[in-house]
């Protein structure tokens, strides 16, 4: 789940917890089952070295393709040419394996 930290104006606080942002110089209230959770709007939160190292992460993932298209591609000529071939017992074997970890 992405949390755009930039000037959110509604974020999930925690479980079951809602904080809303009115204005730059007022207080970020977050509320709780009892509401007495209360926070300041000019309080700064920075990420580990570990925070940065899984956002850079997500944004790496989020700009890959779906499909690796060049092997598509090569597997479909493969198909058409009557050039694939396929391993039976690796075939089997991945189907054993597969099942054994349901």
């Amino acid at each position: 789940m992405a949390i755009n930290v930039n000037a959110p104006t509604t974020t999930q606080v925690g479980a079951n917890k809602t904080a809303k942002h009115t204005g730059p110089d007022q207080a970020l209230e977050a509320k709780s089952g009892n509401g007495t959770d209360t926070a300041l709007s000019d309080e700064v939160v920075e990420l580990s070295d570990r925070g940065r190292t899984m956002e850079a992460l997500e944004s790496s993932v989020q700009n890959m393709p779906d499909v690796d298209q060049d092997k598509v591609d090569s597997i479909r000529n493969a198909i058409t040419n009557g050039e694939y071939e396929i391993d039976y017992d690796k075939l089997a074997s991945a189907f054993r394996r597969f099942e054994s970890e349901l």
